[in-house]
Order: structure tokens, then C-alpha cells, then sequence
């Protein structure tokens, strides 16, 4: 199968498109697994093991327009079609991955010792998991009761992330408390009366949350905000919680937090709790510490000497304290990174850092008017890579998050041609008001810079097999894209980026200095955060079939921040990692940021922009994508073992006046 160049793909497929196309895939896809099953004689790696894969790769190639299009297609029935596709090839995945012929073909092509490279023999082994991952291994009755509830959770997965993408919540505010909010915010706000309707999503909680001066309207977004889907959604996570509890029991494991991290870099739930606690046990005196200043801060900013800092205040008075005692001031910043030289600054430095040049493809072939399209290419050899998409504005319906996704990994064809990758960041900036640029946080800059590293891992993966060339195991996941975190954080990087969007000017000394200097403000707190996310996902999942979300957030929560739990909200009912692949996995974040600032440290000697760093990186880290074991690979790349010293002496650096 020759997958055709990105020009060529359809984007714009209706919904009984969608269905025809997706329907027929599937159809081919059954046929070539019924052939693979029934395989006479002697298996090995060319006959069992590479049709299998290639099996896998042609399904997701034919359906790869018909299974994105449900995160980002303005048209519902579209949506609705493409998650019916999503269900219906996850069905079939879970019934072939878990059809003991196939996997009894793969085990006798391991005996056979026909996968003779590295590659075939991870890409071997990649199967021969997920297959026995899969129930292959299980006798009749128990492999059927595995398939029927894993399409039951596919199904519960899907509705809860399609809650949210069609979740239209609002909250009117009165003109007086919309007086402390920046103009151009108020501008884009539907005006409602004398007042103004606020959309509460993640493309408007930052400004409104660092800006509304008046408690009750940041109380009444701040609930909103954890509020939305909360009947539907908890309900769908409960049952969620209870089926992936049956499945690990199916498999052997005690509780699905066994099960998913049997093969993953931490190994068991205990001693993930146990670095989670130690690492809350380190931070939770700063932390306290920081919510001290911001309470004093807002004792002083109410008059009221007993004021109370809740969860709906951290980040009006972080604003305010960045504003006041750091001079970081985050609406001046936005005006130094209008969104499309924002863009070009961050390709440039891609350029330079790890030699591939990006080209805009003009018009775009995309899904919506406003989406940007690029080809990508080698700079020392002019070879094209693959074709990389932005649509980083909110629309109806659309994924209400900000991410990458790998909807094509790189592949070597039977031909021995290499099918070019692509990656789709999708993301939810600010819209502009009218007549202005779109302007964004650093923040924002940071979280694009990190999502790009996503998809550069997707477009410099030189695996021959789709199956590596896919994102890094999941606690490694992260690693690579927090290291470029640092970059935006570097005065000589930010100078580069940064352009006042009307006198063209970079970031001055003064601010750089002032960010610098705030960087680490509030650290502990927001390390007890990331603790209590993971902890709360890793309870879970490890306490049996029957969880109550709802009290088992709450209690974690106050146990291990020191902010009170806002009652009344369901966090969990938008939590979209626990419905969306990091089950049990949440505190991958924070595992993989030990990795990720050790990673930086190579460029922090080497220099920022040293390309002869950036190609190490890029063929150490991301070329190679899950070729070997993450240990393996930052190895390779620093030339020593990981330490976890870059990661801890941050908490040093964190300013206690």
C-alpha cells in the first residue's frame, strides 16, 4: 500500500463518507487476519510476523482521516460518524489482538529465530505483548469475556471524551466585574445585557482566572470550570474504573494499576506511590510556605485579616505577586508574542537545532479554514520528511484540550521506500479580538514548544516499523518534549521568539529578568498538584471495582496539597487523562520530568543551540523512538546513566521571600 502524499488526503469526507470508507477498511483488515490465523507450516518472523504488522499499519493508514477527524471536524454527524469508526476498529483490534491462533503463530516465529536485526526484534516482542496483553493467552471463555468488556470501555472512553468536546458552559458576569479583565478578552465575550457571557474552557481559564479581581465571579468559573459533565462523565468514569478492574483480574493482576505497569519503566504501583509521597514529603513544606505568602498577599489586597486562600484564588493572587513583588506582568508579556511570528520563531529554532527545515504549504489541505499546514524536510540532505498541521484555535465540538497527536508514524514500505510521518498539534489559544493579532501567554509558548518536541518525535522517527516509530513507552513519553520546556526559559531563546506585536521589539532585559527570576515561584505548590493528580489516578485504579471518584479526590486532595478541596466539584468528570490513555499512568508526567532535566543538562553544556547537541538528541533520542528501552537511549545520548540530581536541585531555586 502506497500511502498517498498529506495534498492528496480527504479531509473534508462526509459523515456517510466516513462510514463507507471506514466500514470497508475494516472489512479488508478481517480478511487479512483470517488468513494470518489459518497460516499452515512453519511461522516465522517473514510470514507471521511482518504481515501482522503490516496488517495493523495498512488499517490505521486507510482509516486515518476517518478516525481524527472526531477530535477536530466542525460537522457533528461528522464527529459522530468518525467516533463510530473509532469504535468500531477498536472492536476489531480487540478481538484480533487477542485471537490465540495469531499469537501462537508469533511464538513459534520467536522459537524460529528468523527476527534477526534489533528491529524485528522489538517489533516481535511489541506484538508478543500485546497480544498476551490482549487476552490471546486465555481460555475460551475468559479471552471472549476480555473482548466484550474491552469494547465496552472503548465506548465509555469515547462518550466521556465527546462530553467535553460538546460541552458548552458559560457563566454571565456583570460589567462591573468584568473591569479588571484585559479589553481584548472582553472584546471576544458575547455581550449579554449590561453584562457578558464567558465561556468556561481551557482557551479562556488562564486570563480569566489570573484577571477577575472580584472572588465571587473566580469562584462561580472556578466550579463551572470543575463542573462540566459532572452527572455523565463520573458515572462513565466509575463504570470505567470497575470494567478495567475485571479485565486486570482476567489477566492475572490484582488491580489495573498492576496490569498497566507491568511493562512500563516503573513496574508496579507501590513503588510508583512511593516515589509520588516522597517526593510530596519533600515539597509539601515550601508548598505550605507558598500558600502562606499568597494568603498574606490576599489579607492585604481584601483588608480582611483572615482571608482564606481557596483553590478558586491561587492563581489571581500568583498573578498578582508576579506582578507585584517580580514586576511579570503576564497581559504586558502577551504583547511580545503575536501568534504567528511565535510560530516562525519556534520552526527556527527547530531549524537550528535539529536540522529540518519547515515550508507552509499554501492553501492547506486541512479540515478547517483556519488550520496551517507545512512540509517538512531535511536541511543537509533536502529530503522530505513528512507533513506537520496547527490548529490551535477553539471551534465548536472540537478536542477541548491543547496536544499532539502521531496520526501517522514513519514506515518503511514492502518496496523498501519510506512512508512519510505526520503529526496533527491541536490546540485551543486564545481567539484574537477582532481587528487584533491572536496573542499568547508564555504559557502558551511553553506548552507549544512542548507539543512540538511531541511532534518532531513523530517526524524524525527512522524505525522501519510503524509500531516503533510510535510515541516512546508511556513514563518516558513526556521526557523528551519537558526537556524543551527549558529552552523558553532562556534569555537568549526568549529574545529570539519574542516581537512586540506593535513595535516589532523583542522582550526587554527588565521582563526577561523579572520571568527568570519567578520562574520557580510556587514550585512546591504546583509539585503537590502534579503529586495529587497522580495519586488520585493511581487510587483509582488500585482500589478495586467499585471507587467512589468523587471522595477519594477529596480526601487525596487535602492529604496532599495545601489548598482545600473546592466541594461541590467533580474534577474527575474533566480529567480527560483518565479517559484518554494515561490510566494508571498520570504520574508519568512527573516520573519523566526526572528524565527530562537531566536530557537538558547535555544542552545547558554543550549550548543551547549547538546543533552538533541537537543532532546527538536527534538520533539518540528521537530517531530510534522505541527501538530500544528508554535506560538505553538518554545513556547513549548523555554518556552516563540518568541522575536525578538536575530534577531535585530545582526546589532549590525557588524564591522563599
Amino acid at each position: 500500500m502506497i500511502f498517498p502524499p498529506a495534498a492528496a488526503l480527504a479531509w473534508n469526507l462526509t459523515a456517510a463518507q466516513v462510514t463507507s470508507s471506514c466500514t470497508a477498511a475494516i472489512a479488508t483488515a478481517k480478511v487479512q487476519a483470517a488468513r494470518l490465523a489459518a497460516l499452515p507450516g512453519r511461522k516465522t518472523f517473514a510470514n507471521a510476523v511482518l504481515p501482522l504488522e503490516n496488517l495493523e499499519a495498512d488499517l490505521n493508514d486507510s482509516t486515518l482521516t476517518q478516525q481524527f477527524l472526531f477530535f477536530v471536524a466542525p460537522d457533528k454527524s461528522v464527529r459522530d460518524a468518525s467516533q463510530q469508526c473509532q469504535n468500531d476498529e477498536s472492536a476489531f483490534y480487540n478481538d484480533v489482538q487477542a485471537d490465540p491462533r495469531i499469537y501462537r503463530a508469533l511464538l513459534a516465529a520467536q522459537s524460529s529465530g528468523t527476527a534477526r536485526n534489533v528491529y524485528d526484534r522489538k517489533m516481535l516482542w511489541f506484538w508478543l505483548d500485546t497480544y498476551k496483553r490482549s487476552g490471546a493467552g486465555l481460555p475460551d471463555a475468559k479471552r471472549a469475556q476480555f473482548i466484550k468488556l474491552s469494547n465496552q470501555l472503548n465506548d465509555l472512553q469515547n462518550k466521556y471524551g465527546a462530553n467535553l468536546s460538546n460541552d458548552a458552559t458559560t457563566i454571565p458576569i456583570t460589567a462591573a466585574q468584568a473591569a479588571s479583565l484585559p479589553a481584548d478578552f472582553v472584546a471576544g465575550l458575547q455581550k449579554t445585557g449590561s453584562g457578558y457571557t464567558v465561556p468556561v474552557d481551557e482557551s479562556t481559564y488562564a486570563r480569566f482566572m489570573q484577571n477577575e479581581r472580584d472572588e465571587s465571579a473566580r469562584r462561580a468559573f472556578y466550579l463551572a470550570m470543575d463542573n462540566r459533565q459532572a452527572g455523565p462523565n463520573t458515572q462513565l468514569l466509575e463504570q470505567a474504573i470497575g470494567i478495567r478492574d475485571h479485565l486486570a483480574h482476567l489477566m492475572g493482576y490484582q488491580t489495573w494499576g498492576a496490569y498497566q505497569l507491568s511493562d512500563r519503566m516503573a513496574r508496579d504501583p507501590q513503588r510508583v506511590m512511593a516515589f509520588l509521597n516522597g517526593l510530596d514529603a519533600r515539597a509539601m513544606p515550601q508548598a505550605r510556605a507558598d500558600v502562606a505568602r499568597l494568603a498574606a498577599l490576599k489579607a492585604k489586597d481584601t483588608g480582611d485579616a483572615n482571608a482564606v486562600m481557596n483553590a478558586w484564588d491561587t492563581t489571581y493572587y500568583s498573578n498578582l505577586l508576579r506582578k507585584t513583588k517580580y514586576a511579570v506582568d503576564n497581559n504586558e508579556i502577551r504583547q511580545y508574542f503575536p501568534v504567528q511570528h511565535t510560530v516562525d520563531s519556534v520552526l527556527q529554532i527547530y531549524h537550528t537545532l535539529l536540522g529540518v527545515d519547515f515550508k507552509q504549504v499554501l492553501p492547506a489541505n486541512a479540515w478547517a479554514p483556519d488550520v496551517l499546514e507545512y512540509s517538512v524536510s531535511d536541511s543537509k540532505t533536502g529530503r522530505f520528511i513528512g507533513t506537520t498541521y496547527f490548529d490551535l484555535y477553539p471551534r465548536p465540538g472540537k478536542y477541548s484540550h491543547f496536544a499532539n497527536f502521531s496520526v501517522l508514524p514513519a514506515r518503511r514500505m514492502a518496496d523498501g521506500t519510506f512512508r512519510p510521518p505526520m503529526g496533527v498539534i491541536v490546540g485551543n489559544w486564545p481567539k484574537p479580538a477582532p481587528g487584533t493579532p491572536a496573542l499568547l501567554s508564555h504559557a502558551d509558548v511553553v506548552t507549544f514548544f512542548h507539543e512540538f518536541g511531541h511532534n518532531l518525535a513523530t517526524l524524525l522517527a527512522t524505525a522501519p516499523y510503524e509500531t516503533l516509530s510510535q510515541p516512546f513507552i508511556q513514563d518516558f513519553v513526556e521526557a523528551p518534549s519537558q526537556m524543551l520546556e527549558n529552552f523558553i526559559w532562556e534569555p537568549t531563546i526568549l529574545k529570539q521568539i519574542s516581537s512586540n506585536a506593535q513595535t516589532g521589539q523583542p522582550l526587554p532585559d527588565s521582563l526577561i529578568g523579572a520571568m527568570t527570576r519567578a520562574r520557580y515561584l510556587n514550585l512546591a505548590y504546583s509539585t503537590t498538584g502534579d503529586v495529587a493528580y497522580s495519586a488520585i489516578d493511581m487510587v483509582y485504579h488500585t482500589s478495586g471495582p467499585h471507587v467512589d471518584t468523587t471522595a477519594v479526590w477529596e480526601k487525596l486532595w487535602q492529604q496532599l496539597t495545601p489548598i482545600p478541596f473546592a466541594q461541590g466539584t467533580h474534577p474527575q468528570a474533566s480529567f480527560t487523562h483518565l479517559m484518554g490513555g494515561y490510566d494508571a499512568g498520570y504520574y508519568g508526567y512527573l516520573w519523566s520530568e526526572v528524565y527530562a532535566k537531566d536530557l537538558f543538562t547535555a544542552f545547558q553544556q554543550g549550548g543551547l543551540l549547538n546543533p552538533q547537541v541537537g543532532m546527538r538528541y536527534r538520533k539518540d533520542i528521537l530517531e530510534p523512538s522505541r527501538t530500544y528501552d528508554p535506560d538505553v537511549e538518554v545513556k547513549n545520548f548523555l554518556g552516563r546513566p540518568m541522575s536525578p540530581n538536575a530534577f531535585y536541585d530545582e526546589f532549590s531555586k525557588e524564591p522563599t521571600q
